[in-house]
Formats: structure tokens, sequence, C-alpha cells
């Protein structure tokens, strides 16, 4: 069950008796800008690194042990025009236990001090706490940098870097040099003072009690803002860039408007054209780039589903570029056109379906799941998500395949002889 808590914190109760374990996931989410994406980015590790009850990684470890191998980690994500970082953290629960042990309880309690008793010391992050996480953020991105198709992709936003998508969750090595602790505190600030919160409980428990619980232990007061999330890219087309970088495969990524938000009811139908277009097995791409002309050893298409776009992406040799550039563009052309049996609709449907089955065995999918809804603010059970792919017609994806643009192309050619 959905409740607002306070204003623009909403706590989403999700009781299964499937899993052995509880989590919880705090979202906070704000707006996304180049700078403040990494200053979050650094924020969220350095939050569950150390806090001031705990502040060596030895007090932090034990204390995860006390709480029979409870986890706590942290990541960031962009949903559209919104920075989320995420905690998230997963105990046992109780009933597995065999002492007289209030772990729930234990549990929110150093949830608590995570969030709301950081590593500060006379108004500052803790030096140590700071140095160690920024160069541990720097050496992230920097290898992010030396993986040729991470690299191509990063390129590739940077052509769009005038919209939101162009913003890179983790943040950039630019922005990490100038970062300071005065800069970390003031977004710690602003992550507890005027985030949008959307905290998610998965398990078995009592939902009363463990409602009663997070309101006590996670007293978030209320925020004036709601954040904007999902938009839909406009379809200026940036056109295609090549270059020449020392990696022994040649990459190819682009970008594609798709015209249709995530909330558009032809959205179920977007599903279901990029599965036909790229996504699955049973896909264009899949079949005739890589099975009939064999040209790649994986390819794919992925929805970036709050931006109203979608990415491709491929590696080659360098000698096959403009073959594997135009079958893309042969296959999404055919696609436009209809040219797709009722027997590949039929399977890519059912391979829809079967992949949100398979979600309901997965916490972390249903965490998820239930993320979006709340940040869409809006009830979408997967049974009639379900329904609305089973619904969707040919004629429906010759329909949105034709709204599909192509924005930008970045060719990451290797260079010849690299190790010589």
């Amino acid at each position: 069950m959905k409740q607002t808590i306070s204003k623009n914190v909403t706590l989403n109760c999700i009781h299964s008796k499937k899993f052995k374990d509880i989590c919880i996931s705090i979202n906070f989410l704000n707006k996304g800008t180049k700078i403040s994406a990494t200053e979050r980015c650094l924020l969220s590790m350095m939050l569950v690194d150390r806090c001031n009850k705990y502040n060596t990684k030895k007090e932090m470890s034990d204390m995860c042990d006390h709480l029979y191998g409870c986890s706590l980690g942290s990541r960031v994500l962009t949903y559209g025009k919104a920075h989320c970082i995420e905690l998230r953290s997963k105990i046992i629960n109780p009933v597995y236990i065999h002492e007289n042990h209030n772990i729930i309880n234990d549990w929110l309690n150093f949830v608590h001090e995570v969030i709301f008793n950081p590593f500060i010391v006379n108004g500052e992050f803790d030096d140590n706490l700071f140095d160690e996480n920024k160069k541990i953020l720097y050496s992230r991105i920097k290898r992010k940098e030396d993986e040729a198709q991470s690299y191509t992709v990063s390129r590739l936003l940077d052509m769009v870097k005038d919209y939101p998508l162009g913003i890179k969750a983790r943040g950039d090595l630019e922005s990490l040099k100038g970062i300071t602790k005065e800069d970390i505190y003031k977004q710690y600030q602003q992550l507890l003072n005027e985030d949008q919160i959307e905290i998610i409980v998965c398990g078995d428990f009592d939902e009363k009690q463990i409602t009663k619980q997070i309101l006590d232990k996670l007293n978030f007061k209320d925020r004036n803002e709601e954040i904007e999330t999902f938009y839909v890219i406009d379809s200026n087309d940036y056109g295609n860039v090549k270059e020449e970088k020392n990696y022994s495969q040649t990459n190819i990524a682009i970008l594609y408007s798709t015209g249709i938000s995530i909330t558009d009811e032809l959205y179920p139908t977007l599903k279901v054209c990029n599965g036909i277009f790229g996504q699955l097995p049973s896909s264009f791409l899949f079949q005739v780039v890589r099975e009939q002309h064999s040209l790649c050893y994986s390819i794919s298409s992925n929805l970036i589903s709050y931006d109203g776009a979608c990415i491709v992406t491929t590696g080659i040799e360098k000698e096959n570029v403009d073959m594997t550039l135009n079958l893309i563009d042969e296959q999404l052309k055919k696609c436009q056109n209809g040219e797709f049996s009722d027997e590949m609709l039929d399977t890519t449907k059912r391979m829809l379906v079967n992949a949100l089955l398979s979600s309901l065995d997965e916490m972390s999918s249903i965490v998820g799941y239930n993320l979006g809804n709340s940040i869409l603010r809006r009830n979408y059970p997967i049974e009639e998500n379900i329904q609305n792919v089973m619904n969707v017609t040919k004629e429906d994806c010759t329909r949105v395949f034709n709204k599909m643009k192509h924005m930008a192309t970045y060719v990451c050619m290797s260079k010849e002889d690299i190790n010589e």
C-alpha cells in the first residue's frame, strides 16, 4: 500500500511471502545538472561508506554483521530531467532468526544514522572520507572511459548535451576536479530538505508495524517541490561523428527520438516495437546484422524511456562500418513499412510478457517497477501492463515505428596496429 507520509515524501509497502529478506529502497530525486550529478554521486558514496556513529569501515562492517549480514549500498540514476540517489538496504526476515533480537528496529536505526548523521565534523564532511571517495569516483569514471562501448555511448550523449539525456548519472571528470567538501555539504542539505523522496519496502512483514517504525526512524519533513521527470527529446538531427581511438574494436552508438513518453497510451506498443527492432534475440538487428551477416558478436536497441529515446549499440570490425550502418537503417525502414510477420509480432509480445511475469519473482524488479509507478504518480499494475502489451496490433507498431527519428550517430573507430 502506498501513502504520502509528508509533502512530496511517499512510502510504498509491498507485502510478499516469496522472499526471505526485507528490502528498503530510499530514493532522493532532484533536478539534474552536469555539476550537481557529479556532486550527488560523490555524496551517495560517502553516505554509505561511514557515518558519525560508525565512523570507520570496520565499525560499519561490524554493524552489518550484527544485523545478520545486512547489506547497504547506493547508486545513482537519471529519470529524464531528474537525478536520483538510491540508498538500498536488505536484511533477513526476523522469522528466520532463532534468538530474541528486534532486528527491524536496529536495522532502521542504522539506516537513520546513515541518512541523518553522516560523518560530518564541525559542519564539514570528514577529510579522509571525502578524499578517498573522490579518488574512487575518479577511478570509476576513468575506467568507464577506458571501456570502448561505454566511451562511445558517452560521446554520443555529449552530442545532445543541451538535453537532460546528455547528463550522466555518475557525473564527469571535469566537474569532479573542482568539487569541494563545501559543495558536498550543500548537496547533502538539499537532499535532506528539498529532494522529492520515494520509499519502497518489500518483503513479508506486518505492514502497520513497519510503517510505524519507518515514520519514527525516517521522519522526513515536508518539501515544496515535486520534481519533473519524464519528457520526450526533440527529433533534431545532430548528424554523424567518427573518431579514432586506441581500442581493439570499432564501436557504434546510434540515438533515435521515439516521439513517445513513458506515460503515453502508445508506450506498450513502443516496447513491442523495440523488441521487434533490436532488443530481443528474435529481433531484426540480431537476426540480420549478427546472424545473417556475422558482423558483430552482439547488437541491441534499448529504450531510454524517461527521455523518449532509443539507443542502438554494437561492436564491429573497422572495415564493416558502412555496411553495418546501412543494415541498421534498412531494418528500421522495414519496420516502418510494416515488413514484419504476425508470427514475429506474437513472438515478441510473448517474450515481453514472460519477462514481466519473471520479474514478479525478483525483489529488485518488484521494487524497481513500483518505484517507477511512484515517480510517475500512477497505479499501473503489471497485469494491466501485460494486457496492454498483448493488445498491441501490427498497425499500432507501424504507426509507432514511423515516429522514430534519427538524432545522432557516433562511431569510435579502432586504430590500425595499435600494439606495434
